[in-house]
């Protein structure tokens, strides 16, 4: 993360280039996001309950079932939404369907229409369609019944009355034909007051009778037409039926709600944002001294190398010496290349500045001092330099191990002591390299270091004719011997750990540096990450790669 003031903190607003920065830092995180989205979405796939839909369309039309006037009426189709998914369908339904279930049924109707849509959700694509045709066929057939059964029930009550105005007519004309009978007697007899007032009678008595017939023979034709009427819109029922499936129900092809691939689509653009939510937020909480501009701000001096991260076979013992190595990946060709680099800044203050004798330290343990100040050391004397490496770091030795120089000898803490007189060994296989041991580990190194014997060693080595010497010590912030040591030297190399430096520690080393008297030549960046090309970015190690394959090859 960019290392901030208090002031910076307050008024910086992130850009662009801090999202980005926070993927490019945290790639894995975000990955992990996306993978974990990824896989929600297609849990939730798998274990979501699938169900699908079929659709089907029942038209409507209007019949006189129900109707107080005898006379088709329209259908009320929020009437019909309720008898279609009544009990008497349901139950036909589930003789041939047995897992029917109302509530699995939605029945809504089409404004201004006469449609009813009926569909019907199922965990597969055949019974979801086959109960939906189900219940639009059996309420369409039993809507039909209804009216069929109306209008012979009809039909049927009209011949009854038609048979029985019959019956009557029958009986009317008998007594009809009585009558004229009597009228005809009447003619015949002679003439009398009894005959002409029984004429009388027999005449008044006919008229009632032919009026009352007149009746009956037109109360039939009435229900004959009424019968012949009904048997007609009895006969137009199979053409014209009272309800029919419009539209029937087909296997849906796809389950209900978003589409599965959606939402595996959805799962990761889910995941890729929060994670990279989570990175840029991280990123801004973390502290960590990543780049040259952190180092800069924090120690307040220039960076003046940064060592890329090496593979864990050459971060220790002899192996982390690569300097000493003739080939290997592009990789540690950089970082070759990067000791060089470093080498040549220390030359140019050598040259302006008379700077000869720097002490390598860090903040903290394991930030790869030791491996610096000894490839360093290799590269000085490369440059045909007599180079002087001591071993200062009196509690944890480290330089012995890495040059194979383990046998205990007297070394520094001896001759700081006065025990011992100074002996700079010759490291073998290297030209103009020597190395003083740590020696003994002693009770007071701190001490030591502090002491005018440290400094007069300084001088000496420098009287010999030595043109450079490096000094590994402890870590700043846990022993004070680094800040002890580094009064007597010309300058101070702190190396940081790109993946793990505090920039509050580096301010912390950058205060007890200034306040001891140290002068700080510049910093360097140990493990950086490796920056490797991509599909818009060049190559910046392929000359790293080119010479790697020709060692490699002769």
């Amino acid at each position: 993360m960019m290392y901030q003031t208090e002031t910076s903190r307050t008024t910086e607003v992130a850009r662009l280039e801090d999202y980005l920065r926070a993927f490019s830092q945290r790639k894995a995180l975000v990955v992990t996001f996306l993978v974990f989205g990824f896989v929600l979405a297609y849990l939730y796939t798998q274990l979501a309950a699938t169900t699908y839909t079929a659709t089907t369309e029942v038209r409507l039309r209007p019949t006189p079932v129900g109707s107080v006037n005898e006379n088709p009426k329209a259908p009320i189709l929020a009437e019909e939404k309720l008898v279609l998914a009544s009990d008497a369908v349901a139950t036909e339904v589930a003789q041939t369907f047995p897992s029917t279930n109302v509530r699995q049924l939605d029945v809504v109707f089409e404004p201004d229409s006469n449609i009813l849509v009926v569909s019907y959700s199922a965990s597969s694509s055949q019974e979801a369609a086959e109960i939906a045709n189900a219940f639009s066929s059996i309420y369409s057939a039993q809507r039909t019944a209804e009216a069929q059964q109306y209008y012979s029930d009809r039909i049927a009550a009209n011949e009854q009355a038609i048979e029985s105005n019959d019956a009557s007519l029958q009986g009317l004309q008998e007594q009809r034909q009585d009558l004229a009978n009597d009228r005809a007697d009447l003619f015949d007899a002679a003439a009398s007051e009894s005959r002409a007032a029984r004429l009388d009678e027999v005449n008044a008595a006919l008229a009632d009778l032919d009026s009352e017939i007149s009746v009956v023979n037109r109360n039939t034709s009435q229900l004959r037409a009424a019968a012949l009427a009904d048997q007609t819109e009895l006969a137009t029922l199979s053409s014209a039926p009272p309800a029919e499936v419009l539209t029937a129900a087909t296997f849906p092809t796809s389950p209900d709600g978003i589409p599965r691939s959606l939402l595996l689509v959805v799962g990761l653009i889910l995941g890729l944002i929060l994670g990279m939510v989570a990175a840029f937020f991280l990123e801004r909480l973390d502290t960590t001294a990543r780049d040259e501009g952190d180092v800069a701000l924090a120690l307040g001096t220039t960076v003046m190398g940064a060592i890329p991260t090496l593979g864990v076979g050459n971060r220790g013992g002899a192996s982390s010496l690569i300097m000493l190595s003739a080939g290997g990946s592009a990789r540690i060709a950089a970082a070759r290349e990067a000791f060089r680099r470093l080498r040549s800044s220390l030359l140019f203050l050598n040259t302006s500045s008379g700077v000869s004798s720097i002490v390598v330290t860090s903040s903290a343990p394991a930030e790869g001092k030791s491996m610096t100040a000894s490839n360093l050391a290799i590269a000085l004397a490369q440059n045909n330099s007599r180079t002087v490496l001591v071993s200062a770091d009196l509690r944890r030795p480290t330089l012995e191990n890495l040059f194979g120089m383990e046998a205990p000898r007297p070394g520094l803490a001896e001759y700081l002591a006065q025990t011992a007189e100074l002996n700079a060994e010759k490291v073998p296989g290297i030209e103009n390299l020597w190395l003083i041991r740590a020696g003994r580990p002693p009770t007071n190194p701190g001490e030591l270091l502090n002491s005018d014997r440290f400094e007069q060693m300084i001088k000496e080595l420098e009287r010999e004719s030595v043109e450079y010497i490096v000094v590994d010590t402890p870590p700043v912030l846990s022993t004070a011997d680094a800040l002890a040591a580094a009064r007597y030297v010309d300058g101070v190399l702190v190396v940081i750990d790109g993946e793990r430096t505090n920039t509050s520690d580096l301010l912390q080393v950058r205060a007890d540096l200034e306040r001891s008297g140290a002068t700080l030549l510049g910093a360097v960046i140990n493990r950086r990450k490796f920056e490797r090309a991509g599909l818009f970015k060049r190559d910046k190690y392929a000359y790293y790669k080119a010479e790697s394959r020709r060692l490699a090859e002769g």
